[in-house]
């Protein structure tokens, strides 16, 4: 099956957990043993951010990773810094916020869209993208808002989201609020664009 590799959590001397994505069954954290030895075959083909083609063995308590073949490594987003930390917030937003096997072909399509447009994009808007990325991962999770000045955000294609003017102060703010009221916590204020 087609996954997103959206993290690698340590577990044991040479294993780690490993959240992906996947278009058939969503979000799924699965074991792969061995993959911190040098010898690992497949450790290079699960890097944060890439899509790869995998295949999972059902274990009594946790789901094992059996076999990964790479697919596509986004390499233009490794060379640029502002890429690769937009790139790494979407995926820690996407994996922090969806829950284990809330499968949705939208959120795949949405996560590989937005990576696909960082490798190619020669220059990006941070700012606008993080928060295109926002109001679009919430309003396919089922959250968000419907007025009429936030449909530029959901309906744009990635391009136009990163040429717009200036985004207004509201909109961030309004990002900033849902968040720290979905969130049931209090989140760090982010810079002031304007």
């Amino acid at each position: 099956m087609l996954a997103i590799v959206l993290a690698r959590k340590n577990w044991r001397e040479f294993d780690q957990m490993i959240s992906l994505y996947t278009r058939e069954r969503g979000k799924v954290e699965v074991l792969a043993k061995g993959i911190k030895k040098i010898t690992s075959k497949n450790s290079s083909n699960l890097e944060i951010l890439s899509l790869a083609e995998i295949e999972i063995a059902q274990g009594k308590e946790i789901d094992y990773l059996t076999k990964v073949q790479s697919v596509k490594i986004f390499k233009n987003i490794y060379s640029d810094f502002d890429k690769i930390f937009l790139a790494n917030y979407a995926v820690k937003l996407a994996d922090g916020n969806i829950l284990v096997q809330e499968r949705d072909e939208n959120i795949f399509n949405l996560i590989i869209s937005f990576l696909d447009f960082l490798n190619s994009a020669e220059k990006i808007n941070s700012l606008n993208l993080a928060t295109g990325f926002i109001f679009k991962l919430w309003h396919r999770l089922g959250f968000g808002s419907q007025e009429e000045k936030h449909r530029a955000w959901l309906e744009s294609d990635w391009q136009t989201i990163n040429n717009l003017d200036s985004a207004k102060e509201k909109s961030y703010q309004f990002v900033y609020e849902y968040a720290q009221s979905h969130s049931g916590r209090k989140i760090a204020r982010f810079a002031n664009p304007c």
